[in-house]
């Protein structure tokens, strides 16, 4: 079934529904429950169908957008290297600032 016929068809049915609901909670005439519930129902269809076809139009033009897209992009082969990995570089010791070497400390002002 078409996107806008489930639309219409789903908010007829709850408009209808709630129409039902909200004039038996206050105790309406059963004639005017009916003829409420059948003008929402025809007028939520309407509605429905409308929004079912703009949907429609909407996701179809994404679709072709998309499908018209050119993915260009670089291949990349990736591959394990069975070499063994470069030795690790040794860690500096660390020497805390303290008065005896200020000599190694570079000021640069802007």
């Amino acid at each position: 079934m078409a996107l806008k016929l489930r639309v219409s068809l789903y908010m007829a049915f709850a408009a209808s529904i709630l129409t039902v609901l909200v004039g038996a909670f206050n105790t309406i005439a059963l004639t005017a429950i009916l003829y409420r519930t059948l003008v929402s129902l025809v007028l939520f269809a309407v509605l429905g169908y409308a929004c079912g076809q703009f949907a429609e139009r909407f996701l179809q033009e994404k679709q072709e957008t998309l499908e018209e897209a050119d993915l260009k992009g670089t291949n990349v082969d990736i591959v394990s290297s069975d070499e063994p990995e470069a030795e690790e570089l040794p860690i500096p010791e660390f020497t805390p600032l303290n008065p005896e070497n200020f000599d190694n400390i570079t000021i640069t002002q802007k």
